[in-house]
Formats: C-alpha cells, sequence, structure tokens
C-alpha cells in the first residue's frame, strides 16, 4: 500500500470517527423527560443508526465508560480480540492492553483532547496486536461515554517493515519523489482525431527533441525497440478498445533522437466518445518519466540480490527474521538444514533455544535481549553449541542480527547462521598447532641439532627459506645466506660424497620418499665433520620441492660407531681366534652362537648346534653326589656362575672327553644372556699324566743324585773343614813353632771348596740339561695354580694378594711345573720379604711386553733390596734369607731362560721390590 493510499485510509477513518462521535455526543443531548416526542424519536433513530454504521465499521469501535469499562464493542472489534462480546463486556480496557503499555494507555485515556495512538493489544491466544486507538472528546460533564475506534495495523506494520527492510525500494521511492518535484514528469496531450499532439517542455527533454519539434505516430514507432514493441503495442491496443477503462501504462526502453537509449515509464487514458460506429477512441492524455537510473538502480539490486542469494547458497547461510510485535518467526530452508528443523514444523524461538546447548542457552538468551534493546544499537552477535533436532550431532553455531527500531521500540528482528563447527575445530587445530609451533620453536633452541626447511624451486635454485637458531653450529653460515640460496652449502661438501647426495635427493623429489643422507662437511670452524639429515618432501603449488628435516653433527657418533666396529671385530676375531669352546645361551640354556673352536671341538656345524641345547654339549653327570644337569647347575644357582666346573663333553660321534666349564651371565636388551667357556683337557690329561710319569722318574734320579751328591760333597766339604781347622790351630801356634804354612792349608781349603762348587754346577747342568717338555698353555690359568699353592701360606701372613692380569693374549708354549714352580718360588720368596712389613700386600700382574712376549711382575711391599744383592741374585748360593740356600732363583732363571725368556728384579714405588720375567707367546712361538 502507498503512502497516498495509506493516508487516504486513515483520512477516511478520521472522518468517520468524526461522524460517529458527533452522532454519540448527539444522542446524549436531552435525556429528559420532558423532551418532545419527535425530537426523542429523532434522537433514537440517530442512535440507532449510529450503532448500527458502527457495527458494520471495517474497523473496531468501542464505547468505554468514564472509569475504561467496555460498554459496547462492534464485531470487528470482537474479531480483532478474539473473544465474544460476553467476555468483554464489563471490562476494564486496560486489561487489554499490552503490560508495559498500560500506564502510557491510561495517560492517553484521561487526556481530554482527541488524539490517535498506537498501542499493542492482548488477543485471547495471548499474541499481541498492533493498533491504532482514536479517542472521543471528553464530555463537558465527565459522565457521558466515550467513543474509541481501534484500527487494526498488522498490515501497515507489515507494509512498513517491507519498506524498511528494503534498501533499494526507499532509494527508488525517494528518488522518485524528487524527480516529481523537481517536474522531471512530462506530459502528452495527443488529439487521435486530427493528429495534433502537445508535448511539455520535459517531454521533449525525455525524448531528445527540440522545444519547437513535434513528433507523429510514424516518429514516434521508429523511437521504440522491435524487443520491447509488441507487447508496448499490445497493451495500448487493448486500453484503446476499452481494456481497463482505456487505462494502460508501460515501462519500455527508447532510442531518444539523439541516439541515447532510455528507459522510459509512460502511463496513459483513452477517451472515447459514442460515435454512429460505436465508442471509439479520440484522445490519449498521459505522463512519461525517465526510469533508465531507476532501472539501472534495479538491475543492480537484482544482482545484488542474486549475488546476495548465491553467497548465501555457497556459504550455506541460513537466513531468518522474527516480527516483535506478533510475536511470529521464521527462517528459509538452509537455517531448517543447519538446525535440522522438519520442513512442516512451525518455527519459533522456543524451539530454537530448546536445541541450545545447556551450558550456551544464558548467553544466547542475554545476545537476543541485547539485540532488541535500542540502547545497543540493535546489533546481535553469538556463538553457540546446538544439539541438532533430526540427529541429535554437536554443533557450533555463529548468529548475526539486527533489528529494526521504531520510535525507540524494536518491530523486527533479521539475521543469519551459519554452521562454524569445521570453523572451531579448524580454530582449535590452528591454536594446536600454534602451541605446537610455540613447543617447536622451543624444541628447536634447545635440540644439538638443525630444524629446517630446504626448498627446491622448479628452476632449480636451492634454498633454505627455514633454519633453527643453532645453524651456524652445522653449517658455519648465516641465515639469510643459507635463505638467499644454497650453493655455498653444496660447495663445502665433500667431493666422494656429494653426487650420492645429489643424486638421492633427486630420487626423493621423484619418488615422494623420506630423504636420509650421510655425508662429510668442511666447517669453517671445525674443520671435516660428519652430517646426518633426514627430511618428508611435499610439492607447492607452483611445482616446486619443500623438504622439512633435521639434521646433525653426528662426528663423534661416527668415530664412537667405527670404534665399535673395530672392537666388535677385535672381539670376533678373538673369540674366533680362542682355542676354547665360546657359546651363548638364552636362560633356558638354548644355544644362541657359538666360534669356529666349538665346531672343531664338538664336531657339529654351526647351523646343526644353534638351536639346540647346551647339554648335547655337556652332558649329565654327576654333582655332589647326585644326579644334576649342567642348566640346573649354573642357572638355578646363581653362587656358581664364574666358577670353572670340571665335567665331560660329548662330541658328535658320541665320545666322551674332559672338559673345563665356566658360565657367566650378561644383560643384553634386558634379557640374561649366558656366555658357556668350555676347554678341551684332552690334550691337558696327557700332558700332566705325562709329567707325572716324567716327575716320578726325576724323584727317582733325584734321589739318586742326593745320595750322591751326599756321597761327593762329604768329602770336599769335610777336607775344606779339615783344613780351615788345621790353618786355625796353625794361626794360633807361634810362628816359628809352626809345622806347616797357614797359607798352603788355606788354599788347600779353597780347592776343596771349588771342588764342591763343580759338583753343584753338574748337578744344575743336570737339571737343565735339554729343552723342557712344552705345550701350549694359559699363563693366567698357571698363575691361578701357583696362587692355590701358597694362598695358605699367605692367608697366614696376613698378605692381600692383588691380581692385575691386564694380559689380553696369554697363551705360552711353556713346560707347565717349571713355570709354576717359577712363580711358586718368586711368591714365596715376596711373601718372606714382607714378614717384618706393617702393609703386606702382594700384586701379580701381566701385561703385553711388546709384539711377541708377555710379561709377569710379582711385587711386594717388603723392605726392598740393596744394589749389591740385586747385583747377585741370581748367582748360586746367593740369598738374602738367614736360612737360603741360594740356588731357588739361580733354578727360576735357568727355567725362564730355557724358555727363551728373561727375568730381573727391582725397587717398585712402594719401597718393596718386584721381580719381573718375560716368555715369548704361543703365536710368535709358532711362526718362528
Amino acid at each position: 500500500m502507498s503512502v497516498d493510499e495509506q493516508g487516504d485510509q486513515v483520512r477516511e477513518i478520521e472522518d468517520l470517527r468524526r461522524l460517529l462521535v458527533e452522532a454519540g455526543q448527539s444522542r446524549d443531548l436531552g435525556d429528559a423527560e420532558t423532551a418532545p416526542s419527535s425530537e426523542r424519536s429523532r434522537r433514537d433513530d440517530s442512535t440507532h443508526f449510529c450503532r448500527r454504521l458502527l457495527e458494520q465499521m471495517r474497523e473496531g469501535s468501542l464505547e468505554l465508560a468514564p472509569d475504561g469499562a467496555i460498554l459496547r464493542c462492534n464485531r470487528q472489534f470482537r474479531e480483532m480480540i478474539g473473544r465474544p462480546a460476553a467476555q468483554l463486556i464489563g471490562d476494564d480496557i486496560l486489561d487489554h492492553v499490552a503490560p508495559d503499555q498500560a500506564e502510557r494507555f491510561a495517560a492517553f485515556f484521561a487526556a481530554p483532547e482527541t488524539a490517535a495512538r498506537e498501542f499493542e493489544l492482548r488477543r485471547a491466544d495471548g499474541s499481541l496486536l498492533p493498533v491504532s486507538v482514536a479517542l472521543g472528546v471528553v464530555a463537558a460533564d465527565g459522565a457521558r461515554p466515550r467513543l474509541a475506534i481501534v484500527t487494526d495495523l498488522t498490515q501497515t506494520k507489515w507494509m512498513e517493515r517491507s519498506f524498511a527492510a528494503t534498501e533499494a525500494l526507499r532509494e527508488r521511492e525517494k528518488w522518485s519523489r524528487l524527480a516529481v518535484a523537481a517536474g522531471r514528469v512530462g506530459t502528452f496531450d495527443v488529439d487521435l482525431v486530427t493528429g495534433a499532439s502537445r508535448f511539455s517542455v520535459t517531454m521533449h527533454e525525455i525524448l531528445g527533441l527540440a522545444p519547437d519539434q513535434t513528433l507523429g505516430f510514424a516518429e514516434a514507432d521508429a523511437m521504440l525497440l522491435e524487443d520491447d514493441k509488441r507487447d508496448f503495442e499490445k497493451k495500448l491496443l487493448d486500453a484503446r478498445m476499452g481494456a481497463k477503462n482505456g487505462e494502460w501504462s508501460h515501462e519500455m526502453r527508447m532510442r531518444r533522437m539523439d541516439g541515447a537509449l532510455r528507459w522510459i515509464a509512460l502511463a496513459g487514458k483513452f477517451e472515447f466518445r459514442s460515435t454512429s460506429r460505436g465508442v471509439v477512441a479520440t484522445r490519449a492524455i498521459g505522463a512519461a518519466i525517465d526510469v533508465t537510473d531507476r532501472r539501472e538502480i534495479e538491475d543492480s539490486l537484482r544482482r545484488s540480490n542474486e549475488r546476495l542469494r548465491l553467497a548465501l547458497a555457497a556459504g550455506a547461510i541460513g537466513s531468518w527474521e522474527y516480527d516483535v510485535a506478533a510475536g511470529v518467526a521464521d527462517a528459509d530452508q538452509k537455517y531448517r538444514e543447519i538446525f535440522g528443523l522438519p520442513a512442516d514444523l512451525p518455527f519459533a524461538l522456543d524451539i530454537l533455544f530448546a536445541l541450545v546447548h545447556p551450558d550456551d542457552v544464558a548467553a544466547a538468551r542475554d545476545s537476543m535481549r541485547c539485540a532488541l534493546d535500542a540502547r545497543e544499537e540493535g546489533r546481535r552477535e553469538a556463538e553457540y553449541r546446538i544439539r541438532r533436532m533430526s540427529d541429535g550431532a554437536e554443533r557450533w553455531i555463529a548468529s548475526r542480527a539486527r533489528t529494526l527500531f521504531e520510535n525507540g521500540r524494536a518491530i523486527r528482528l533479521i539475521g543469519v547462521v551459519i554452521d562454524i563447527t569445521e570453523k572451531k575445530a579448524t580454530e582449535a587445530e590452528l591454536r594446536e598447532k600454534a602451541r605446537l609451533a610455540d613447543q617447536l620453536a622451543g624444541i628447536a633452541a634447545s635440540v644439538p641439532g638443525l630444524i629446517a626447511s630446504y626448498r627446491l624451486g622448479p628452476e632449480g635454485k636451492a634454498t633454505m627459506p627455514y633454519a633453527s637458531a643453532n645453524v651456524e653450529d652445522i653449517y658455519g653460515m648465516d641465515v639469510e645466506s643459507l635463505r638467499q640460496g644454497g650453493d655455498g652449502k653444496f660447495a663445502r661438501l665433500h667431493p666422494d660424497d656429494l653426487p650420492r647426495v645429489l643424486a638421492s635427493i633427486a630420487e626423493s623429489a621423484r619418488s615422494m620418499t623420506v630423504w636420509r643422507e650421510s655425508y662429510r662437511y668442511n666447517h669453517p670452524r671445525k674443520g671435516w665433520i660428519w652430517v646426518e639429515a633426514q627430511s618428508r618432501p611435499t610439492r607447492e603449488p607452483d611445482g616446486a620441492m619443500m623438504w622439512h628435516g633435521y639434521l646433525q653433527d653426528v662426528t663423534e657418533r661416527k668415530r664412537i660407531e667405527q670404534s665399535l666396529v673395530d672392537k666388535e671385530a677385535r672381539l670376533h676375531a678373538t673369540v674366533e681366534g680362542a682355542h676354547d669352546a665360546i657359546l651363548t645361551l638364552d636362560e633356558k640354556g638354548v644355544i644362541q652362537s657359538l666360534n669356529s673352536a666349538a665346531v672343531r671341538m664338538f664336531g657339529y656345524a654351526e647351523a646343526e648346534a644353534i638351536g639346540a641345547h647346551v647339554e648335547t654339549f655337556v652332558p649329565v653327570r654327576l654333582f655332589g653326589g647326585r644326579k644334576a644337569s649342567v642348566g640346573a647347575r649354573f642357572f638355578d644357582s646363581r653362587e656358581t656362575l664364574g666358577n670353572v666346573v670340571e665335567t665331560q663333553g660329548r662330541r658328535k660321534d658320541g665320545a666322551l672327553f674332559p672338559v673345563d666349564l665356566a658360565v657367566n651371565e650378561a644383560s643384553y636388551h634386558g634379557r640374561r644372556l649366558y656366555i658357556a667357556f668350555i676347554r678341551d683337557l684332552t690334550e691337558r690329561r696327557k700332558i700332566e699324566a705325562r709329567m707325572r710319569k716324567l716327575h716320578a722318574e726325576r724323584l727317582d734320579a733325584v734321589g739318586e743324585l742326593a745320595a750322591g751328591l751326599a756321597h761327593e760333597l762329604n768329602q770336599p766339604l769335610s777336607a775344606t773343614a779339615i783344613y780351615l781347622k788345621a790353618a786355625r790351630r796353625l794361626l794360633q801356634m807361634p810362628e816359628d813353632q809352626r809345622p806347616a804354612n797357614v797359607e798352603d792349608a788355606l788354599d788347600n781349603a779353597a780347592t776343596q771348596i771349588v771342588r764342591a762348587g763343580q759338583i753343584i754346577a753338574h748337578l744344575r747342568e743336570f737339571i737343565a740339561r735339554g729343552e723342557p717338555d712344552k705345550t701350549l698353555q694359559n699363563l693366567h690359568d698357571i698363575v691361578d695354580e701357583a696362587h692355590e699353592l701358597v694362598i695358605v701360606e699367605a692367608k697366614r701372613s696376613s698378605i692381600n694378594v692383588v691380581f692385575r692380569l691386564d694380559a689380553g693374549d696369554d697363551r705360552i708354549l711353556a713346560d707347565r711345573v717349571q713355570i709354576k714352580q717359577v712363580l711358586v718360588n718368586l711368591m714365596r720368596n715376596a711373601r718372606d720379604a714382607m714378614s717384618a712389613s706393617r702393609t703386606r700386600r702382594m700384586t701379580i700382574s701381566t701385561s703385553p711386553a711388546g709384539r711377541s712376549m708377555i710379561r709377569l711382575d710379582v711385587a711386594d711391599t717388603g723392605s726392598g733390596l740393596s744394589e749389591e744383592a740385586r747385583a747377585s741374585l741370581f748367582e748360586p748360593f746367593a740369598t738374602t734369607k738367614p736360612s737360603g740356600l741360594g740356588v731357588g732363583l739361580t733354578i727360576a732363571r735357568s727355567i725362564v731362560e730355557a724358555h727363551y725368556g728373561t727375568i730381573w728384579a727391582g725397587p717398585n714405588s712402594d719401597g718393596g721390590a718386584t721381580f719381573s720375567f718375560t716368555l715369548p707367546l704361543a703365536a710368535t712361538e709358532e711362526e718362528e
């Protein structure tokens, strides 16, 4: 409805209101019984007429008592309120006014002047009805009823909201009013009988005509565009034939006389006259306006609306609106999809708030209240969670709304919603990524290596867009130079490694696999270092390849790895070169590995032995008077680990042979691992048997030798004693009375002593006669056996014996008995040397002596050796002991030298003495 039509309706209502008010006043002019009957009849007729008129009005009418009670109401008012007359008559009009407007209505009702005001009345269903209330004047005595006219403003408000909601329409209306006010409407008058036409100045301007130029039908028809001509001519013809009382209107494009293409809105009316031929059109009058700007605005608005519609559809945006006065809400299809609302479910705010998450309801309602508050500029923005009605899924919703106000009152709320669940998830992910980025920055600053990005552009240029702070520690270059280009880095790679590194980068880019590489790099400060790198490739939109990864200086690790490789190689060589069988066992005694000596010793191939139990090699035998397996002996009793047990081995052919078995425990990746050392005692048993036989033979020979020696030595020693006694007597006699020369007696005694020495020399030659019976022995084992012989004496003397057997290879070719005799002699000498010492510690150590010899030292904390004693230690009959014979060290030297070794003595740092000897290693002797 236009503004003019609204004004006409208001004026009509006001006229009717005045008429009825006057009728109401005239009805009450005289109530006295003395009034003439004709006058009273006239008043009754007037009252009846007014009531009938009020009843049939389109508006609601009320008769109100001075206190506001409803006396009468017409049908239209009852329909407005939705209540029957019985529920209205007698009620106070304030009971039907909106509570928040009751005070204002009471003031309006009490005012003496007539006026019209807008209020909201409560209907029977609880909704509010916008109305305009006009009151008659208050009677002078204030006792007569007062007439009220109530107009339903629902349509008017709807129209007002429609106008307010469309900014483009308001803009067009403004331009239309300005055009009319400025005289931009052109008029025309065409006599259809004579063909004469008159155009206003504005019409000339609209059509592009000169002020004195006329326009005929042919010229006007030529100005029309062919696309618009057919519709215009049809409307014109229909109006000329009498349709719509000859009125017509049309908007079309015209090519003005100056060539400009314009949109023209034409409206006109034909005048008709009856003739003998019937009713014919004789005249056409009308007006025209150039609506080019309006059409362009409308086209722009239409395009904008279409873009907005497409944007809403593409952005999955739902729209909604809420009529505050009517309490009615509506939403589009996209809104219903977002909230999961069925298409046939009436939309209401209560339904919306029922879907909001309980924790967000208060905030959502607060934002709604703020939007309806004019002081908050009517803007509403909120984010809240909902439980979608269709499937119960929890979603995040962003709502934006704007409230339209009229006279400070909210009349309409429009807004949009969008599902931001993915956005929230993305924001959470971004926050997490930001947190991780901060952590990564902290890690990058603290890790010893380099976190970096490497970019290979489509043109082949290499750069490092990102590198952590410790880039100079790895590459010795600043971040900016690496960001500009990576050629300087590649120039420092080792020439032998550069082709491999470049090829691996190309392969990683081709196959999109992780790049891993180690290479040597010439660091400006550190020199050549090893760099290890690992990174994952990604392809960028411009075709470039980007690697993100980690680099670190592994020079020390490479050194350790090489050392471990060397150590493992030496260990493998040692294990493989050992003459004893070495087996690794799991917790159940199952063989995991074995060396070549074990393969030779037991006759099983390596593949046959691995996986078998150790008892395949070392079967069940008696231990401690009861039967027990080797596994139970060593794995169930931890005290036996490391001890050597003599038992029997079994070869693949079933033959049993004597062995020494020792098992040690080791930890390997959290598992218990056992190492078994097995030594074949077959040859030792043969040697021991032969030695026992030889020893028995030598004992017999020594017995014979002792008897002979006693006989041989008796004579020179007896003669020596006689000569010495004779010399003593001669010395006691006066020189002139001596029967013989004293010197002759002494010379004869010396001769006898030399003879005794010669006898001893012959004995030494007998002991040292020929080569000793040497076999392959382990010097450390001989040390253990010698210690067993002197351990009781050492403990009795409170001597602490310390072993430092550091020689890696202790295999020698020796006579086990003779070397043990040397060791026992040296240990006993050390024991005797510490008899008067407060600190009593004997240290027995072995160490390599060059490439082919092994050295053994026996050190004591005794009183030490004088230079004089050291000079004659190894001479026959030289001794530092009160009861010593002086032949022990002489025999020891003879035995060591017979084994191609050397023996000597010297002081040590503790103040005592150290006796040392060397022996050739078995491998060296075998090569020689």
